[in-house]
C-alpha cells in the first residue's frame, strides 16, 4: 500500500534525471548526425576523386589520339597531292601508283569507362558536352578511315587498270578523310587547350 506515496519520489526522481537523459538522447542524435554527414562527405569526397581521376584519363586520351592524328595529317596531305598529280589531264598514263596509308589508332575507352560510371556526373556538364562532340568526330574520322582502307584493298589487280584511275576513284575519300583529319585536331586542341601546327 505504500505505491500512492512512491509516485511522487518516481516523478521526482525522474523530473531530476530528465535533463541528465535529454543530454544523452542529444548526444546520440548529434553523434548519429555527425556520422551520416562524415559518411556522406567521405562518398562525396570519392566521387569527386573518381570525376578527377576521369578527366584526367580523358585528358591523357584525347592528347595521345591528337599526336595519332598530327602524324597522320601530313601523310595524307601528301597521298592528296599525288592522288591529284596522277588524277591530273597531263600525268602519263602509269600502271603504279603507290599510297601509303597509315592507321590512325584512336582510343575511346577512358571515355566511355567514365561514361559507364558515376565518375562523369560530378564534370563539369559544358566540358562533357565539347569532349562528347570531340569523340562524335573521332568516330567519323575512324569510320571514313576504314571505308578508305576497304576502297584501297578492294582495288584489282588489273593490269588494264591505270594510275590515273585509280587516283579518280581515290581523290574523293582522301581529301574528305584529310579535312576530317584537320578538323579532328583543331576540335582535340580546344578541348585540350593547346595549338598545334
Amino acid at each position: 500500500m505504500s505505491e500512492p506515496a512512491d509516485r511522487p519520489k518516481r516523478y521526482e526522481r525522474l523530473t531530476d534525471k530528465l535533463p541528465e537523459i535529454l543530454i544523452e538522447a542529444g548526444s546520440v542524435v548529434i553523434a548519429l548526425l555527425l556520422g551520416l554527414a562524415l559518411n556522406s562527405w567521405n562518398e562525396n569526397r570519392e566521387i569527386r576523386q573518381r570525376a578527377d581521376a576521369a578527366r584526367a584519363a580523358i585528358i591523357a586520351e584525347l592528347g595521345e589520339n591528337r599526336h595519332e592524328i598530327d602524324e597522320a595529317r601530313p601523310k595524307l596531305k601528301d597521298i592528296v597531292e599525288k592522288l591529284t598529280a596522277a588524277a591530273a589531264d597531263d600525268a602519263p598514263a602509269s600502271h603504279e601508283l603507290n599510297i601509303n596509308l597509315g592507321l590512325s589508332l584512336l582510343s575511346a575507352a577512358a571515355w566511355r569507362a567514365a561514361l559507364a560510371t558515376q565518375a562523369s556526373q560530378t564534370i563539369d556538364f559544358a566540358w562533357m558536352t565539347r569532349v562528347a562532340k570531340v569523340y562524335e568526330l573521332q568516330e567519323n574520322y575512324i569510320r571514313v578511315q576504314g571505308t578508305a582502307l576497304d576502297q584501297i584493298s578492294s582495288i584489282p589487280a588489273d593490269k588494264g587498270l591505270s594510275g590515273k584511275q585509280v587516283a579518280q576513284s581515290l581523290i574523293a575519300r582522301m581529301s574528305a578523310l584529310s579535312q576530317l583529319a584537320d578538323g579532328l585536331s583543331r576540335s582535340y586542341d580546344d578541348v585540350l587547350g593547346e595549338k598545334h601546327p
